[in-house]
């Protein structure tokens, strides 16, 4: 039943069109209109009864979603309501005549009691937020730059603790930069991506939350500390561009890294990060802050989660630091970040936790030497959570040796480490470079495929495609360069290496067993070569790849033969090559000339029987005839989401899985894929397992 109110008159909302002939608004019926609604339904008795107007494609009507009411000179203004187009007038007359509430980013409808926009999933607000800073335009006449709102009202204290700002999509900063996204957020502030105009370039710009950007002394510090990184430049330090300083918005521009945190990089490597990476990455960390330090510019909040590592062009590992001078900007002031104290509390120096205001450069040291034993150790010397407990065992508690969690740590890192740790700044390395020296020597051997700590006058000659090794195998290059893993295809990174063309055969194992005696010791022994007939070979399976061979009897044959295992991913890229195939030979399902698979024979069939199944590289055998053992543990988290250079899972569970992969002949066409995989145990052997070797080419 339609309301009428105590003249009689209909409650529904009026719509009126005041567009001209020719499409555009018409003035005069504007303010007719205006005037007319003004006198009939905001006005009655003295008193407004019906409060808001919305402004909607020439359309008015009443709706309560519009932040604006009529004014007493008989105008209707839409604060932040704008116009869309004529076409648009039916559904707006239906969404004003209906009551609906409609999104201040994008204009779509919005429930009553909804929070959030089903369009564009903006929060539904009021329109005296005061957090929302921009209000965005409905597409089809998006501004290029933002309407920015009312100022904040002055009861609203610029140090009161207000909710992060957020900046939508699509606003432009400096009449420069377009932010794109959210990059991350923390206790200081978000972190945008955002497209440089100017310069054609993706950057990244560090807004400070509200409540710190209010602060008279922290905007000081801010453009104090921002103008000086802006003339600090290094390799592995984030550079900053350009300063952005509003009444609202206070931030800096700075490069835009694709890459992860230090932290989640050792998370990927589940704590067992290869200690001749841990060199790479911690050298150039080392290089940078004595550059930093040279210059007088302190840290004061190194830690895993300041360096970001991104891939260079030949696959290194490339570290940048992060948030120089953020500690600074902070320092003194009564703001803490996410209720902790200044720097977090498992990375800072005792001379920090004591509140020394002569703390130099050695305090970074410390924080550095915190980190390199997370990175060596896979945890941090204080795993305490309490941030008393743990400040306090910064300074009274010695930290345990590395080796205790992580028994094949190199003892002159070891040593390194704890020096690092030292209570007193002058038993710590007095600089980056001394620290940076006394690692190169406490790992000294190089990551494969390194460049950033190779010779820059160093050449390289070309590796051979196909190698002859002396218990017989023939062995063909896989080049150094990325690969599509796994079934969501991720990009992983792999040095070169050399892989077996053919599974091991039963001929080589009995070489092996002839020269070494081997015998395996587990209880399970009695399993191993049990196809064999009286310790020999049977006649005519010479050349079939050899079975009934545990893990542990394969990394015995690969040492023997100056060789190893693949890890998981070395056998994938093998087997796919780079473009991310199914099976080894492409798209097309198995066929009985391909892949020797599904128990259509009583057993094996010799290497290389099936040439149409072989994979970019050559190599064959990848798909059917037996399953392969791989040199990791099995984790599947660690398959679809670990490091994405040199993967390789060496975690030692109580009871630990390894993997195989490539399916067998006692198996269906669904095995041959190339990212399908099973786990048995170390000493397993069955008359569907072998292996095949690799080796690396530097």
């Amino acid at each position: 039943m339609q309301k009428h109110d105590r003249r009689g008159r209909s409650l529904a909302a009026r719509v009126v069109d005041v567009h001209a002939p020719d499409g555009r608004l018409d003035e005069a019926a504007l303010d007719a209109a205006a005037h007319e609604h003004r006198a009939r339904d905001v006005i009655e008795d003295g008193q407004q009864n019906h409060g808001r107007f919305l402004a909607r494609g020439g359309v008015w009507g009443r709706s309560s979603a519009c932040p604006s009411v009529a004014p007493s000179d008989g105008r209707l203004r839409a604060r932040g309501c704008l116009a869309s187009r004529p076409g648009d007038l039916r559904s707006s007359a239906a969404q004003m005549a209906s009551g609906e509430l409609s999104c201040r980013r994008c204009g779509a409808a919005i429930g009553e009691k909804a929070r959030f926009c089903a369009d564009c999933g903006a929060p539904v607000v009021a329109a005296s937020d005061p957090t929302v800073l921009f209000m965005k335009a409905p597409s089809a006449l998006a501004p290029t730059t933002p309407v920015e709102r009312e100022p904040t009202p002055a009861s609203a204290s610029p140090n009161s603790r207000l909710p992060p700002m957020r900046i939508p999509p699509g606003t432009l900063l400096s009449g420069n930069y377009a932010v794109q996204s959210v990059l991350g957020e923390g206790g200081m502030g978000v972190v945008y991506r955002a497209h440089d105009s100017a310069l054609g370039r993706t950057v990244a710009i560090k807004c400070l939350h509200s409540n710190l950007a209010g602060d008279a002394e922290i905007r000081r510090r801010f453009v104090r500390e921002s103008r000086v990184l802006r003339t600090f430049s290094h390799p592995h330090v984030v550079s900053v561009f350009d300063l952005i300083e509003h009444d609202h918005l206070l931030g800096i521009v700075m490069e835009h890294v694709e890459g992860q945190t230090l932290a989640h990089h050792l998370v990927k490597w589940r704590g067992r990060m290869p200690f001749e990476e841990v060199r790479e990455i911690f050298a150039a960390v080392l290089d940078a802050m004595d550059a930093a330090h040279r210059q007088g510019i302190v840290h004061r909040d190194l830690k895993p989660d300041n360096v970001l590592v991104m891939r260079g062009p030949g696959g290194e590992l490339v570290p940048k630091v992060v948030d120089f001078g953020i500690a600074r900007i902070l320092e003194g002031t009564t703001y803490t970040v996410s209720g902790a104290l200044l720097g977090t509390c498992r990375y800072m120096s005792p001379e920090q936790v004591k509140g020394d205001k002569t703390a130099d450069h050695r305090s970074d040291i410390y924080s550095l030497g915190v980190t390199l034993y997370e990175l060596a150790a896979g945890r941090p010397p204080f795993p305490e959570d309490n941030h008393f407990a743990l400040m306090m065992a910064h300074v009274q508690t010695e930290p345990s040796p590395p080796s205790r969690h992580r028994v094949e740590i190199p003892p002159a890192l070891e040593e390194l480490v704890l020096s690092a740790l030292a209570k007193n700044p002058g038993e710590r390395p007095q600089t980056c470079a001394e620290f940076r020296a006394r690692l190169l020597v406490a790992v000294d051997e190089p990551a494969p495929g390194s460049v950033a700590l190779r010779p820059s006058n160093t050449s390289v000659p070309p590796l051979a495609t196909v190698l002859r090794d002396t218990d017989g195998a023939e062995a063909v290059l896989v080049p150094a360069g990325t690969f599509l893993m796994g079934p969501d295809r991720r990009e992983v990174f792999l040095d070169a290496y050399y892989v077996d063309r053919t599974p091991v055969t039963n001929r080589q194992f009995a070489l092996f067993v002839q020269v070494t005696g081997y015998t395996p010791a587990d209880e399970s022994g009695g399993r191993f070569l049990a196809h064999w007939a009286r310790g020999a070979v049977p006649r005519g399976l010479e050349d079939h790849p050899v079975v009934n061979v545990s893990w542990d009897d394969a990394c015995a044959y690969a040492a023997w033969a100056g060789k190893r295992l693949p890890t998981e991913a070395e056998w994938e890229k093998a087997a796919r090559g780079t473009d991310g195939r199914r099976y080894p030979w492409g798209k097309a399902e198995p066929t009985p000339t391909r892949a020797h698979y599904g128990g259509r024979h009583r057993g094996t069939a010799p290497v290389g029987s099936y040439p149409e199944g072989a994979s970019p590289y050559g190599v064959l055998d990848m798909a059917g005839n037996v399953w392969e053992w791989c040199e990791d543990v099995d984790d599947p988290a660690f398959y679809m989401d670990g490091p994405s250079r040199n993967p390789k899972n060496t975690a030692k569970p109580r009871h630990p899985l390894y993997v195989m992969r490539g399916g067998s002949w006692l198996f269906g066409a669904q095995s041959l894929k190339t990212y399908s995989r099973t786990r048995f145990e170390p000493h397993y052997r069955f008359a569907g397992g072998g292996f095949r070797c690799v080796r690396s080419a530097r």
